[in-house]
């Protein structure tokens, strides 16, 4: 095993077990990741290149402690449970969410096999995304801090990942069982990080899961929801010297000099918080 590269990445999440293959290094892995890793697109929106090899993932995400969206979170994730041990593969999905029609396949998942059962797991979705790995069996309700999923399999598209919103299943994503080789998943991201119309280019996204809930980031609006409370704390914030300051504080995205300066430049280009 390379114990730098585990050894960082247990220091970046605060993980102090012994890890084993089993399911509950899986789990606490999965939620650690997503509670100290934070969902981010930054680099898209300014238009700067993201790569996924393992240099650039470690450099970026553990050793700048910065975040990243799906392909730089659940291809970081992978390598982690592949130096571990665990039997796993990377899958690609068609995301649903606030969409007339599907997608093309540009969110990474990663696939799990532990003690003869497959897990879906998913550290790179989020303020919709899942805290513990979903067992990969149709028809099974996993509550989560109050939040419902559940997976359904069809004749079109196959996996349907859903959550509860009301008295509705609301679909996340789907994927059929396909391990992608890796140029589907370079083509993949990309797309995501290229593409002038797509969203990452255009809108700010972040997540951070907190013990008791999630903050969220779109554009100008930080979110701080408190799901044992129910309760949901909103900010506006306009100002880009502010605006950094509260990436920091709430999602943990702390940006050296180059960095912020790069936002300045992009920061207009965001919607006006009042459409």
């Amino acid at each position: 095993m390379n114990h730098t590269f585990l050894e960082r990445y247990f220091e970046r999440i605060g993980y102090t077990q012994s890890p084993k293959v089993d399911r509950q290094t899986l789990q606490d892995l999965h939620l650690l990741h997503l509670q100290c890793i934070p969902y981010e697109n930054l680099d898209v929106f300014c238009h700067q290149p993201v790569r996924l090899d393992r240099q650039s993932l470690t450099e970026k995400l553990l050793l700048r402690r910065r975040g990243g969206y799906c392909f730089e979170q659940n291809g970081l994730f992978l390598m982690v449970l592949e130096e571990l041990g665990f039997r796993c593969r990377a899958n690609l999905a068609r995301v649903h969410r606030n969409r007339p029609e599907p997608g093309g396949r540009t969110h990474q998942v990663n696939l799990v096999e532990v003690d003869g059962r497959t897990w879906l797991c998913d550290v790179g979705f989020g303020g919709s995304g899942f805290r513990q790995p979903l067992l990969l069996q149709a028809g099974v309700e996993s509550e989560q801090l109050g939040e419902r999923y559940r997976l359904e399999e069809r004749d079109v598209h196959g996996f349907y990942l859903l959550r509860q919103s009301g008295d509705a299943w609301q679909p996340l994503y789907t994927f059929n069982i396909e391990q992608p080789l890796p140029i589907d998943i370079e083509i993949g991201n990309f797309y995501a990080s290229n593409c002038p119309d797509y969203v990452f280019r255009k809108t700010i996204m972040g997540t951070r899961m907190t013990t008791q809930g999630r903050v969220t980031l779109l554009d100008h609006t930080f979110k701080h929801f408190d799901l044992v409370r129910g309760t949901v704390e909103t900010s506006c914030v306009t100002d880009v010297a502010s605006y950094v300051d509260r990436l920091r504080e709430l999602l943990g995205v702390a940006l050296n000099e180059t960095e912020q300066a790069r936002l300045g430049i992009h920061f207009d280009r965001l919607a006006p918080p009042d459409t």
